[in-house]
């Protein structure tokens, strides 16, 4: 475009006034000019206002862009100065000047008619013509350009004080962008230590490939969240929700914009609360299944009393009648005997029954004989374990006196008992062994069975509720988590035993007495 307007000026040898609009004023200028129509139509249609000032700073060229951009007419801007339109100080134009502003673009002050300021880009060029010095200014209003420059800027500052994370993917999963916030997450110290990096190497594994697929989906348009785990650079794992949404960059390229947030405690109290409405169902059903077996002892004891008050009658009247060596007499002495012995046997289980059915008072301990819980848990189990073919070792001091509550330990008993016999089922060795050891202060309740103990991956899972090794349906996985809290609020240890060949639990005891 400089080389054109310097071709206009040196085609030129009068005065000319051109029908579009452009005059150039013969009284200011050494030499008169022939300007060619077809380069003045290219400089007429540039978006661009170019201007042309003497060495004195007046106006000698002005084109219908200046026009638009400045708002003065041809007319008004020729034979002014220069400081019409551009009100801060342009270097003068000696070899200094030149040497510091010419060939380069540089940012000023534009002014309009109206009296408005507004910043403008200006590139310069100089040329001599029978000594004197002759510039070309190519000028464009960069109002629009500031303005979203600002924007960026003010949109720039609140990402960074996101106290969410926003980041900025590729397809491939490298990191463009990333706020404070989202450095403090993955447990960087600054973006240049994860520029580029990948962020699928910071996913857990579990979720690794579920992230991928999503990052994908986004970078091909699409918009969504996920829910995933992530792990720090120093290890720290965190829960997070991320909502994202396809962003076109100024290359092209399609991204991956996110708005992330932690919610590990969100998920953990969900968790917990899970778990407590679980137990809650739980415990209704436990509860009804007590109030219905309380019922059913009630109604069975009854009849059981008549059948053993019967039975006393019978043995009593026969034993009257005076019949003597008589085979069948013995063999009805003996039924009844059987009777008695089966109806004294069905209201002990009827009796424990009621006892498990009830509910455990912690508030109220009492001093009791361990051997009497014990029998209860191992009356109502004991046709299991004789079905099962397996053996019952007792060793357990029958002196022995602890504060505890009743329902609630035989509870733990028989959770216990119940556990074994679903694990010995399949083995050949059968046996279950409870014994009773003191330690100076300490009384401990080893229960122990014949099978190879628990598997190290899962011994820190077994007292969490609902957690079970047991087909579905055989099992809530709450025993030994109720069996747990149960003994803590009888204030005792209860500890599976990793050191015994096998599979061991142990009840401590503090308050006791022999």
């Amino acid at each position: 475009m400089f080389y054109l307007l310097n071709l206009v000026l040196k085609l030129s040898n009068r005065p000319y006034t051109n029908t579009s609009g452009l005059i150039i004023n013969s009284m200011k200028i050494t030499q008169n000019f022939v300007l060619k129509n077809s380069l003045l139509s290219i400089i007429q249609s540039s978006h661009d206002s170019i201007i042309v000032a003497n060495q004195e700073g007046e106006i000698v060229s002005w084109n219908k862009a200046s026009t638009k951009i400045f708002g003065f007419t041809s007319k008004e801007a020729l034979g002014n100065q220069l400081n019409i339109i551009i009100p801060e100080e342009i270097p003068n134009l000696h070899a200094t000047g030149e040497k510091r502003i010419m060939g380069r673009t540089v940012q000023l002050n534009g002014s309009r008619k109206d009296g408005s300021i507004f910043p403008i880009e200006i590139s310069l060029s100089s040329w001599k013509e029978t000594n004197e010095t002759f510039v070309c200014g190519i000028i464009r209003d960069i109002s629009k350009r500031k303005k979203n420059e600002l924007e960026i800027i003010d949109l720039g500052s609140i990402i960074d004080s996101s106290p969410s994370c926003v980041k900025l993917l590729n397809e491939k999963g490298e990191l463009l962008r990333m706020n404070s916030t989202g450095l403090d997450l993955i447990e960087a110290e600054n973006f240049a230590i994860v520029d580029r990096a990948n962020v699928y190497d910071i996913v857990h594994d579990q979720d690794r490939e579920s992230f991928i697929k999503f990052n994908k989906f986004i970078c091909g348009g699409g918009e969504g969240s996920l829910i995933f785990k992530l792990v720090g650079l120093k290890g720290t794992e965190r829960v997070m929700e991320s909502f994202a949404r396809a962003h076109k960059l100024e290359s092209g390229v399609i991204a991956h914009l996110a708005i992330t947030n932690e919610i590990t405690e969100r998920i953990k109290s969900e968790k917990e609360l899970l778990k407590k409405d679980q137990e809650l169902e739980e415990a209704k059903r436990l509860s009804v299944i007590g109030e219905f077996a309380a019922g059913i002892a009630h109604e069975v004891n009854n009849p059981l009393a008549i059948i053993h008050s019967k039975t006393e009658l019978l043995a009593l009247q026969l034993n009257q009648l005076e019949i003597k060596n008589s085979k069948n007499v013995e063999l009805i002495q003996s039924s009844l005997a059987t009777i008695k012995q089966t109806v004294v046997h069905a209201s002990d289980i009827i009796k424990n029954l009621k006892t498990f059915s009830s509910k455990a008072d912690f508030e109220n301990l009492e001093l009791i004989r361990l051997e009497e819980v014990i029998d209860m848990a191992l009356k109502i189990s004991q046709n299991r374990c004789y079905n099962a073919g397996i053996d019952i070792i007792m060793k357990v001091d029958p002196n022995i006196k602890l504060i505890c509550s009743s329902a609630g330990l035989s509870q733990v008993i028989l959770n216990l008992l119940i556990n074994s016999i679903d694990a010995l089922e399949r083995l050949d060795e059968k046996w279950i062994r409870i014994e009773t050891n003191v330690s100076g202060k300490l009384l401990k309740i080893k229960f122990t069975d014949s099978g190879k103990g628990i598997p190290d991956e899962i011994i820190d899972k077994i007292t969490q509720p609902f957690f079970s090794t047991k087909e579905p349906g055989k099992g809530t996985g709450l025993g030994l988590s109720l069996s747990l809290k149960s003994v803590e609020k009888m204030n005792g240890n209860f500890n599976y035993n990793s050191n015994s060949k096998n599979t061991q639990f142990i009840i401590e005891f503090k308050s006791f007495e022999i």
